[in-house]
């Protein structure tokens, strides 16, 4: 009888959190996690058809690998390409329990490579399916360009370039935690190792500009280190971008 109640108690939570999560239509979500032993970020976008776009990149060289796919019921396929020649499959389920989470076996087109994925939703964001960036003026590519700059002037210490693509006034801190408001292009420069200090460089080189959240405020480069925005009077024909948001 006691082996019984502590079985039926075992059981118990599993019928309460393995359910499935449902996409949302029209809508980017975006998972991190496992690719065998590599991090990689991965997003889906639902179409009204029902049909599956998106892109997945591995974090250390964030280069975007592009697929189309199906789903039916929480049951995921995925066919990637590159150079317009299919490279690899995934096939998984998406689930929840204190997480959301898209799960499964992943294979290469010869079926010679299987690696098993395991990769946690980190956001959901508004878009389109050829312009997650579309509260932007320019293209993903644009956007995703112009955070590649950012990143590597940060850690290449390029104080010019970085003062001339800042919104001011702009809010951050320095001295550990001084707030303070930098108000131009010299007060930057002047404080800079202070504002961009070694674990805010830190952080910065271990993100990924793949797939960025974004929403009306603009766009955001890991989970707020930076916001960036089109400059202002920016137009369709005639754009640019700025940091909007140091948080350090």
């Amino acid at each position: 009888m006691r082996k019984y109640i502590i079985l039926t108690f075992l059981l118990f939570p599993l019928t309460i959190f393995c359910q499935t999560f449902q996409l949302d239509k029209r809508r980017w979500h975006d998972f991190e996690g496992k690719l065998g032993e590599n991090d990689i970020q991965l997003s889906i976008y639902l179409l009204d058809s029902g049909q599956l776009n998106g892109n997945y990149c591995y974090k250390k060289n964030e280069n975007k690998i592009k697929f189309l796919g199906q789903i039916t019921d929480n049951k995921i396929e995925l066919s990637e390409s590159l150079n317009e020649r299919t490279k690899g499959y995934f096939k998984g389920k998406i689930l929840t329990d204190s997480l959301d989470w898209f799960e499964g076996t992943w294979w290469d087109s010869a079926g010679k490579r299987k690696l098993h994925f395991k990769l946690r939703l980190s956001s959901i964001c508004s878009g389109l399916p050829d312009n997650r960036y579309s509260d932007l003026y320019g293209t993903d590519e644009d956007v995703e360009r112009f955070m590649k700059r950012i990143k590597a002037s940060v850690l290449n210490n390029d104080k010019e370039w970085l003062a001339n693509h800042i919104n001011y006034p702009i809010n951050t801190t320095i001295y550990r935690g001084k707030k303070i408001t930098i108000k131009n292009k010299k007060q930057l420069i002047d404080n800079f190792e202070q504002i961009f200090h070694r674990e805010f460089k830190s952080k910065i080189k271990s993100s990924c500009v793949c797939n960025m959240f974004n929403n009306y405020l603009g766009v955001m480069f890991d989970k707020g280190l930076l916001w960036i925005n089109n400059k202002p009077n920016s137009t369709k024909d005639k754009f640019g971008y700025n940091i909007t948001v140091i948080n350090n």
